[in-house]
């Protein structure tokens, strides 16, 4: 493979149902390239309609993979998903020097650009014991014993995959651990530059989205896609949103109109914990459709000064250091400097909306998208920590008022 930084990985983030699959396809196109998908849902040909899985003709526009590569009654782990997407990018790298990963699964996506964590083994007895109670309590009580000893990890994993569950709770009942305190291995070298973007939406807009885009897979079919796979609903890639629901109608134990209101609420819930995901990462930068010309520059940008986000401490040791603070994080870190850090703090300020930065009047690119990032913040409401002309900035057009100072690091 070519040197590491001759090689760029654009990862496409972002909660389901927020364009992710057309962004993919017009980076590919502008940078001549192919793609792979990280989302564990779309391995799998017999699950199309119900996973959103790029269109023929979209499919068309760019070289794919992982893209109906398996069968539902295949075992596949995200550990196989690693090895086959590190083979693969090996050569894709001989011939393209980007390529794109797209996919809202942030596990598998995470397993690429940083390889897995080292869990303890379960012994097959207390696995055995965990499923036992799955199958006399059912998932509710999952979910319940779980929040209780992790809530960090029940805050993002899919609340409607039992095996999931079941994996975590047998991770605590071997180990006496949280299965998120096994989460924190420093990431291994990879051979490629990552590039994280992420798709942001205002919360109503992006519900609307997934309202609309359920009614849409309803009507191309979604009802009879779930019926041909009822006789297998208790396969592993089946425990997914959007069917299990259906299999739940077939049982009669909803109407179906029931069964898609609850598709709707659980794919809100799931986009939710996408991005509760992405916002402990720290590494994504933020991005709206509309914005496709300035995304391709600050990607040109990141390739030529290895630009990226950065967490500056883990969580635990940021709340000890920081105990006001819920993160603490690099904006950017370059290959000469780092540029400033930002807070997010339990205090929210009412901003502008129609927030604009007039990239003229700072010096560098590299200030630009800075100021850039802190305007997607901005309109997040969420406070910022930065240098004071960049506070001078904001009170200068009436953003903020000058009782609602960011902070500032000494």
């Amino acid at each position: 493979m070519t040197n590491k930084q001759d090689n760029v990985l654009i990862i496409i983030g972002g909660p389901t149902a927020s364009g992710k699959t057309e962004l993919a396809i017009r980076l590919a196109r502008h940078f001549n390239t192919e793609i792979l998908s990280c989302d564990s849902r779309q391995f799998y040909r017999e699950m199309s309609i119900g996973t959103a899985k790029p269109t023929a003709e979209e499919l068309a526009q760019a070289p794919h993979h992982f893209i109906d590569s398996l069968s539902i009654q295949d075992e596949y782990s995200v550990g196989d998903y690693e090895k086959n997407a590190l083979a693969l990018l090996e050569q894709l790298f001989a011939k393209h020097e980007v390529v794109i990963m797209v996919g809202g699964s942030g596990l598998y996506q995470r397993a690429v650009t940083e390889g897995l964590d080292d869990f303890p083994e379960v012994p097959l007895e207390v696995r055995k014991q965990v499923e036992e109670w799955y199958e006399k309590k059912g998932i509710i009580a999952l979910q319940e014993r779980l929040k209780e000893v992790d809530p960090d990890y029940y805050e993002e994993v899919d609340l409607q995959n039992p095996h999931r569950l079941i994996r975590a709770l047998s991770v605590f009942e071997a180990s006496g651990r949280a299965f998120s305190a096994f989460r924190n291995n420093a990431s291994q070298d990879r051979p490629f530059f990552p590039i994280y973007l992420e798709l942001k939406w205002e919360r109503e807009v992006l519900y609307d989205r997934i309202n609309r885009r359920v009614d849409l897979m309803i009507k191309n079919g979604l009802l009879d896609e779930a019926r041909a796979l009822y006789p297998m609903k208790e396969l592993s890639a089946l425990q997914t949103v959007g069917y299990q629901e259906l299999f739940d109608h077939f049982d009669g134990k909803t109407t179906l109109e029931e069964a898609i209101g609850l598709i709707k609420r659980n794919s809100r819930r799931y986009a939710k914990r996408q991005l509760t995901w992405s916002r402990r990462d720290g590494h994504w930068k933020h991005f709206s459709q509309e914005e496709g010309e300035t995304l391709v520059e600050y990607v040109q940008l990141s390739r030529q000064e290895q630009l990226f986000f950065k967490k500056t401490m883990p969580v635990e040791k940021e709340k000890e250091n920081f105990p006001q603070l819920d993160h603490h994080m690099t904006f950017f870190c370059g290959k000469n400097k780092k540029l400033a850090q930002y807070s997010v703090s339990e205090k929210k300020y009412k901003i502008y909306h129609d927030l604009y930065i007039d990239e003229a009047n700072w010096g560098s690119r590299e200030e630009f998208f800075f100021l850039h990032e802190i305007s997607q913040r901005l309109q997040n409401n969420d406070q910022l920590q930065a240098p004071e002309r960049v506070q001078l900035f904001f009170l200068q057009r009436g953003c903020i008022q000058s009782s609602d100072l960011f902070l500032i690091k000494k």
